[in-house]
């Protein structure tokens, strides 16, 4: 469900952040390029490591330093089949949707519910 992958961009660092010391600049960088984001690998949830930082090269007519970082990342990927502990959160004749309190998008389709099953209306529509 949870893994760590290993990752390399290039990255620019604001010279704002050239203040701070240069990991926690290339991590906040990351972290508002990164997180909350879903690439092919799964949905980012944070940065774990940064293991290397190079360059550091400023180009013409740009304030702000240019870096190729080596860096691993707290992704949430889980396989077709894992069976996850979610709250319900609504629900139709199509299907469920679920929440893990992080990532709301889960939702299993009608035919993929064990039997017996059953899809009554709300009568406070609620939903």
């Amino acid at each position: 469900m949870f893994c760590l992958s290993e990752l390399e961009d290039t990255v620019r660092v604001p010279p704002d952040f050239l203040k701070l010391p240069l990991e926690v600049a290339i991590k906040k960088v990351l972290q508002k390029l990164f997180l909350d984001k879903v690439l092919s690998i799964g949905l980012c949830l944070s940065i774990y490591d940064i293991k290397s930082a190079e360059g550091g090269f400023v180009l013409p007519g740009d304030g702000a330093p240019t870096y190729k970082v080596v860096f691993i990342i707290v992704v949430f990927r889980p396989f077709v089949g894992e069976v996850i502990a979610a709250r319900f959160k609504e629900s139709d004749s199509n299907g469920l949707r679920l929440t893990l309190g992080f990532f709301e998008d889960i939702y299993v389709p009608a035919p993929l519910i064990p039997r017996p099953n059953r899809c009554e209306p709300d009568p406070y529509n609620r939903y």
